[in-house]
């Protein structure tokens, strides 16, 4: 496989790259097959897709390849952008683990600075979380299977002040776990959701507070 080169100064930690992170943890895949490395992609969300698409450019400065793959659960077309490269795959790996059931993230991004961590959080909110009107009690919840990785999580969430509890459960094999989030107004002003839609609803339901 040609090695492609990839932009000067890809090496450095910024807030780009944190969403880059975040995103592939969440919605994407950071993997190796045979002589490929591929980092891949894939939500519904065409907001969230496109910003991936535009902070892998940024970054790497190589063009990725977009595509279509049929949902498991519904049946229905999800888009994915995708790049082969193993530089690329080399430098991602430096700061997480990838797969679902034990993603970590690693000491480049928990010691990063206050902004890349939070701009890390709020891309993982954009794929992984939601805001909920539960009755009288409005909730932000975020999921995932593994729950070493949302332990790292909640610690991160509380360098900024907002505490959460970590509930089991949820999912069809209640095997899924969620961090709850019961102060909305504090998760809007430290972190809050890059994704229109969610962010919209947040400050929906904080007005309705």
């Amino acid at each position: 496989m040609r090695t492609k080169n990839l932009k000067n100064g890809f090496k450095k930690i910024t807030i780009a790259k944190a969403r880059i992170i975040a995103h592939l943890i969440g919605d994407g895949s950071v993997y190796q097959s045979n002589h490929d490395y591929n980092i891949k992609y894939e939500v519904k969300d065409l907001e969230s897709l496109n910003s991936f698409e535009k902070d892998m450019i940024h970054v790497y400065g190589l063009k990725l390849t977009k595509g279509f793959k049929e949902s498991g659960f519904t049946g229905k077309l999800i888009p994915f952008v995708r790049l082969r490269s193993k530089l690329t795959y080399e430098d991602l790996i430096n700061y997480a683990t990838y797969k679902s059931k034990d993603w970590k993230i690693k000491s480049k991004i928990l010691q990063s600075s206050k902004q890349v961590r939070k701009e890390f959080l709020r891309a993982f909110f954009d794929d992984e979380g939601s805001v909920t009107n539960e009755g009288k009690r409005s909730i932000i919840k975020l999921y995932s299977i593994n729950f070493k990785g949302l332990k790292q999580m909640q610690k991160m969430l509380l360098d900024f002040g907002v505490s959460s509890n970590i509930i089991p459960g949820y999912g069809a094999k209640r095997n899924v776990y969620a961090v709850l989030i019961k102060d909305l107004v504090k998760f809007n002003k430290e972190i809050g959701f890059n994704l229109k839609r969610k962010q919209d609803k947040l400050r929906h339901l904080i007005n309705e507070l």
